[in-house]
């Protein structure tokens, strides 16, 4: 039998949250989904495909953060490529950059049945 998680620090956190923000967190996976002590609420960070809680515990992230992260959190090449582009040129623009067309261009050569890609932010804008 595993010993119980330490989680002291995200439990306090949690129940400021409760104080402050409709639900406590955001996100699909709520605390109240799960027996609440049980489960860890706050990270602190990731490296890899690990994370690590406010409280110290480390684990795998088999979700991905929900998709964006497949190739893991803080990888330096990507990471200073998204630092670059941030700061030469901003990001989250309500029209279309020309990177749009590389990237999918780069899908193709990858994936041989990839003829067309749309980039999408939300799964509701993927789902028409």
């Amino acid at each position: 039998m595993a010993d119980k998680l330490k989680l002291d620090k995200s439990m306090a956190m949690y129940a400021e949250a409760q104080t402050l923000v409709p639900g406590a967190v955001a996100g699909i996976r709520r605390p109240y989904n799960f027996v609440i002590g049980e489960y860890p609420i706050y990270f602190d960070n990731g490296k890899g495909g690990r994370v690590t809680d406010v409280d110290g515990n480390e684990y795998i992230d088999f979700l991905c953060a929900y998709g964006p992260i497949i190739i893991g959190y803080r990888e330096e090449e990507i990471d200073h490529a998204v630092q670059e582009q941030v700061n030469s040129k901003g990001f989250c623009f309500s029209l279309t950059q020309p990177q749009q067309s590389e990237l999918v261009k780069k899908l193709q050569e990858v994936i041989p049945c990839c003829e067309m890609a749309a980039l999408v932010k939300t799964g509701s804008d993927a789902t028409p």
